[in-house]
């Protein structure tokens, strides 16, 4: 009975000092001082349907779906409906594909903006209530300006440019 009560104090001792080193260990990485946490949120759903790699994984995902379907509609009327399923699954495949590749482009964009900023945080504004400067704005200016088109390098003028909104 004295072992197994010595075996409990010892078991809650070592625990007691995991405890108090993770505590310690976890003082370290806090910031300097944590008044000066930066918490930011930003409209996840808008930056990454405006990030240059998502409108660049769509546009390969629409021409993959355009190559794709130009073989299935060559098939014969026997192998037609099976290819049009194999297609739906390799589209589903490289869809989300397509999506981690270019999501993980957009967090990396958002760290380095974090970073350079000094922001420790950053959520999405559809989970925030209360505080945090939104940087939505700030995040979609920093985005490569899209490239003009051939029309718009001739000099015209996109056709809504005259409109106000």
């Amino acid at each position: 009975m004295k072992r197994r009560y010595e075996r409990k104090k010892g078991f809650i001792g070592v625990v007691f000092v995991a405890f108090v080193c993770l505590l310690i260990a976890g003082s370290f990485v806090m910031p300097a001082s944590a008044g000066e946490i930066k918490i930011v949120s930003m409209d996840t759903y808008r930056v990454f349907r405006e990030h240059p790699a998502f409108k660049e994984a769509m546009a390969k995902f629409q021409k993959q779906v355009q190559e794709m379907q130009k073989k299935v509609d060559k098939a014969d009327e026997k192998s037609k409906a099976t290819a049009q399923q194999m297609m739906q699954i390799e589209m589903q495949q490289l869809g989300m594909q397509l999506q981690e590749e270019a999501f993980s482009k957009m967090r990396a964009d958002v760290q380095k903006i974090a970073k350079k900023k000094g922001y420790d945080y950053v959520i999405d504004s559809n989970m925030l209530i209360v505080g945090g400067e939104d940087i939505t704005e700030e995040i979609l200016a920093s985005f490569p300006k899209p490239k003009p088109t051939s029309e718009q390098g001739k000099g015209k003028a996109p056709a809504d440019a005259g409109e106000k909104k």
